[in-house]
């Protein structure tokens, strides 16, 4: 019993040790008043990692939550995005399918100008006909990235259509949807040829029409001795892109001259949006023709703010009689190409971006009458004739 009693207060006697120990230490560390650490700015502060942490980031947060992550960046920064990886990741079985029939349209220099569906096995191809710009021949990439030549046969400038052919056949088509267009609210997802779709969004809006913008190029004119004289280019527009800049005098459209901004407006006045128009330029002293297209912008979009805003719009987004409207936030580039629901069926193509979260589709029931009756025309007029046999009755 007595060996047990010692035993006891030896142990106190260390606890009560130990507590007085660091209690000490704790009120030396309170009285020590911290060396102040200056300010960070991360443009001028030194926050290269240690050896130790490569592979890994610090991630700013608010000073009482500081740690120490693997580096997530390219996934936070879009985090707060309906497209971001986890997202778009979600639908990829939805639209693996539609991929298949998914192709990119690459311009001369291999850059993306619009995306299409494939919509017969037998090398034809839909897209939105305004972001061709007049061209001849683009390059097509399918989803096995192979890459060929795909000729312009038809346009359908009521739709904003455009019917291309490579020469390969085999190729996936698209499976269009039972039903004329999905109810609202319903998932969407843009398709590329990735294996996870460019965009998702929700359907806005039902079946509407959306009349005719005036066409526009994008800038202030007034009258001048050479014609009308530029006095600001609105950004985001077919001016800008075409390189148009203040203090410019349009001297001639397509060749006809131009004498003041009203008559400008007139040589202009019957074209759509999306139509490329040449320009004769004199700029200091100097005459020189460019190429620029006219864009059907709504009148809240003539406003530097609204065209920052919004981001780029497609240059025709407007005179669609059948149309449903849906939110996925699209580049134009991005437009032309199928658009399906959650069971891999198309709905229809995109045809137009119009505002930030404004996107346009042409219905599955719109577009298969449409393109049916394209590709046996164009097969009717390239069908070779053969020359009459002797002696047969014609």
């Amino acid at each position: 019993m007595a060996q047990t009693l010692m035993l006891f207060a030896l142990l106190g006697g260390f606890v009560l040790s130990w507590t007085s120990l660091s209690a000490t230490r704790l009120l030396t560390a309170l009285a020590t008043e911290p060396e102040p650490q200056p300010l960070c700015q991360v443009d001028s502060c030194d926050l290269t990692e240690p050896a130790e942490n490569q592979g890994a980031q610090f991630v700013q947060e608010p000073l009482s939550h500081s740690s120490f992550r693997p580096d997530f960046s390219s996934g936070l920064r879009r985090a707060h995005q309906r497209n971001n990886f986890t997202m778009l990741r979600a639908f990829s079985e939805a639209v693996v399918d539609t991929r298949l029939s998914t192709v990119q349209l690459l311009n001369e220099e291999g850059r993306q100008i619009a995306l299409g569906a494939i919509v017969d096995s037998d090398g034809w191809i839909a897209t939105k006909a305004s972001q061709l710009s007049g061209r001849d021949k683009v390059t097509a990439q399918l989803s096995d990235n192979s890459e060929l030549v795909a000729e312009i046969v038809q346009l359908s400038s009521d739709y904003d259509i455009a019917l291309l052919r490579v020469q390969r056949d085999g190729l996936s088509a698209v499976h269009w949807a039972n039903s004329s267009i999905p109810s609202r609210g319903t998932w969407l997802a843009t398709t590329d040829i990735a294996k996870m779709p460019t965009a998702v969004g929700v359907v806005s809006a039902g079946i509407q029409s959306v009349r005719s913008a005036r066409a526009v190029l994008g800038v202030e004119l007034t009258d001048s001795t050479a014609g009308a004289a530029v006095v600001r280019v609105l950004m985001g527009t077919g001016a800008e892109q075409a390189g148009l800049r203040v203090g410019d005098n349009i001297i001639a459209v397509n060749g006809s001259p131009v004498a003041s901004h009203q008559g400008f407006q007139r040589a202009i006045d019957a074209s759509r949006g999306g139509t490329v128009v040449k320009l004769t330029i004199s700029r200091a002293e100097k005459e020189f023709e460019i190429n620029a297209q006219l864009m059907d912008l709504a009148d809240e979009l003539l406003d530097e703010t609204e065209m920052e805003v919004n981001g780029p719009v497609s240059a025709r987004a407007t005179g669609f009689d059948r149309v449903f409207l849906h939110d996925t936030v699209l580049d134009p580039t991005q437009c032309g190409g199928p658009l399906c629901n959650l069971d891999g069926q198309v709905v229809g193509l995109n045809i137009a971006r119009a505002g930030r979260v404004s996107s346009y589709a042409l219905p599955a029931d719109v577009l298969q009458p449409l393109l049916q009756g394209m590709i046996a025309q164009a097969t009717l007029v390239s069908r070779s004739v053969s020359p009459p046999v002797a002696g047969s009755v014609r």
